[in-house]
């Protein structure tokens, strides 16, 4: 098996060798190693005046790099921050659909750009970066305050291994409580109105009432279909809530939750409140309340077919910020001017599920990490983590999220009150690269003076929604250690759920007998097994 593995491995680098030299990945200079040893040889210390007196070049690998960093021309906010530290930022290129393989290429090819961006905690290659020396752990964190601030989450916290961070998350929540924003269903009101509908859904029943109200009554003569969805990997986020909520997964196949039943732990997928999550699903598609292509559609036709009504409700990612970028601006002001988009669409609250509680999907506080290559010295991890120290700062938050101050925006009595009307993101076309690049922060949006969310109803909708689940959901108890927790079996072991909700979806057979076949393929790879380590392990830790 590992000759075979070795061999595939080659072959891709064999393959890949041309494709790493055309995006940054080969020779010598690609990843800005070379120029910034010339930088160091050039000057070893700083003077005491200016820590950033040296020019450094940082390469960096991120979802289509070059064009993001080519807008930081363009871009007066993006050129304030890196004129400050004195960097040039070098892109290396990849994309959606190549990222993860091509990553792992340069790591096995000892050629990372300094800088990369992967959803890659708690699989293998990760593991063996940290304890290969891929990867470079970041120093000493009391030097850059916003920095150590930020590590203070408990579910980015527990990521250090043997008291080292290897990592630096790029979280988008203060807490759990704000996953309820990461998997969403919008449902078009203004059809179910006329079908008949006149209370918002407060439950699975009413819901799906709902739906087969608008489906059956087809206003608008589109032979419209019930709930569809971006992507398939959003399934479990959406059908887990019906009495399985910890269930709820980021489709990455590593990050499942566990839950104690009869005295032992178990991922929650595979614990007994399954089977009814799953029957309940099944039986909405069978009702012909789940668009029968849903496998199919990709996701601009999903954003297309919901605006245009061919389709009742749609589960996305990105909560409010999706609505106003990808529905409002992209498609329903073009398709419906002048109508108001917040009367029309609605964002679904969470159900009352079999157990009376309203639940959310539940996933960490970050997606996706920032990692350094071992070959950055020290001096230009100094120059990284000061960077990412300011971005992570009030004042980096604000110059990123308002723009420059006196221009963009002004401070009221405490408050920021925009001066500038317009598009942020059209001005600074590299700023949310910036940002991202460190962390999504995607709550900083859910706030009335900042214009992430330009159409001013959605984002008093999108303030109105968050503000409501703090105060009408629980998250139900879990605990996050077990998901980082590392035995000889977990280390190998996935669990793609949507993939299994998918199965069960579209299956013939009774949903009991094809979930029970699943389990057994998952038995077969060592499922008892897993569980039996975890739980060994977790009484060793203490963990009850």
């Amino acid at each position: 098996m590992i000759t075979k593995k070795m061999m595939t491995l080659a072959m891709c680098m064999t393959m890949f060798a041309s494709l790493l030299t055309a995006c940054g990945g080969g020779g010598n200079n690609d990843n800005g190693q070379t120029a910034t040893n010339t930088e160091s040889s050039q000057n070893n210390t700083a003077s005491a005046g200016d820590p950033y007196k040296d020019p450094m070049t940082i390469s960096v690998g991120f979802w289509d790099a070059e064009a993001e960093i080519a807008n930081i021309e363009k871009d007066a906010v993006a050129k304030q921050i890196l004129e400050k530290f004195n960097i040039t930022l070098k892109p290396v290129n990849y994309t959606w659909d190549d990222y993860s393989q091509k990553i792992q290429m340069w790591a096995a090819s000892d050629q990372l750009p300094d800088i990369f961006a992967i959803d890659a905690v708690g699989t293998q290659y990760q593991r063996k970066w940290v304890q290969q020396g891929v990867v470079k752990a970041l120093p000493d964190l009391a030097k850059y305050p916003n920095l150590a601030e930020y590590f203070e989450e408990p579910d980015i916290k527990g990521l250090a291994v043997d008291g080292k961070n290897y990592t630096v998350p790029r979280r988008m929540f203060p807490s759990v409580d704000w996953s309820a924003l990461d998997r969403v269903v919008l449902y078009r009101w203004d059809l179910a109105q006329k079908a008949g509908i006149t209370k918002e859904p407060e439950t699975w029943e009413e819901f799906e009432a709902m739906l087969d109200a608008i489906v059956k009554a087809d206003s608008e003569g589109k032979n419209i279909s019930g709930l569809t969805s971006t992507t398939t990997k959003l399934l479990g986020g959406f059908f887990w809530l019906y009495g399985n909520p910890v269930a709820t997964s980021d489709g990455s196949g590593s990050d499942f939750k566990w839950i104690k039943e009869d005295g032992k732990y178990v991922p929650a997928a595979f614990s007994k409140n399954a089977l009814p999550a799953l029957q309940n699903m099944k039986d909405m598609y069978d009702k012909g309340l789940i668009n029968s292509d849903i496998a199919l559609v990709k996701p601009a036709d999903s954003y297309d077919n919901f605006v245009a009504g061919k389709s009742a409700a749609l589960l996305t990612a990105g909560g409010f910020i999706n609505l106003d970028s990808e529905i409002y601006e992209k498609r329903w002001k073009v398709a419906y001017p002048g109508q108001e988009i917040t009367e029309k669409v609605k964002v679904l609250k969470p159900l009352i599920g079999p157990d009376g509680e309203r639940s959310h999907a539940i996933f960490k506080t970050y997606w996706s990490e920032s990692y350094f290559s071992s070959k950055v010295d020290d001096k230009k991890m100094d120059r990284i983590m000061a960077l990412y120290d300011y971005v992570l700062s009030p004042e980096g938050k604000n110059l990123l999220n308002y723009g420059i101050e006196g221009e963009d925006y002004k401070s009221e009595n405490g408050k920021i009150v925009m001066v500038e009307k317009g598009s942020l993101n059209e001005k600074y076309p590299a700023r949310s690269f910036l940002k991202n690049l460190v962390a999504y922060e995607t709550s900083d949006s859910y706030n009335l003076e900042n214009p992430t969310i330009s159409n001013e109803s959605i984002r008093k909708e999108a303030v109105d929604y968050i503000d409501w689940i703090l105060k009408n959901t629980k998250v139900p108890d879990y605990d996050i250690r077990l998901t980082y927790m590392s035995t000889p079996t977990k280390d190998k072991f996935t669990v793609l759920d949507h993939d299994d909700i998918l199965n069960i979806m579209l299956s013939k057979q009774p949903v009991e007998e094809e979930w029970n076949k699943i389990v057994n393929d998952y038995k077969a790879k060592g499922l008892d097994k897993m569980i039996d380590e975890v739980n060994e392990k977790a009484r060793a830790e203490g963990i009850e």
